[in-house]
């Protein structure tokens, strides 16, 4: 049996390395991005084990909503220098 080369699971870990090496901290957002889209899809989450919309909707649409409100901050380090805010 061949087995496929799992191109999408390779690329997302070198885009984990690089934004730990880099300190890039809105490609974690790209990230949330990739792995929340194909979840709202299927129906079916990832977190510590699958959450399904159907079988348990409000912890799904929590854990989703985490996903993307966690993009969206990690996206907007492009345009916010939060650490003005802490350092002055």
């Amino acid at each position: 049996m061949k087995k496929s080369i799992k191109w999408r699971t390779i690329i997302a870990l070198i885009l984990m390395y690089l934004a730990l090496f880099f300190n890039w901290e809105w490609m974690w957002g790209v990230l949330f991005l990739i792995w929340v889209v194909p979840d709202l899809f299927s129906g079916v989450t990832y977190f510590i084990e699958p959450i399904t919309k159907q079988g348990h909707p409000v912890l799904y649409w929590i854990i989703i909503t985490t996903w993307l409100l966690m993009a969206i901050y990690s996206l907007s380090t492009l345009f916010i220098d939060y650490n003005a805010y802490y350092y002055g």
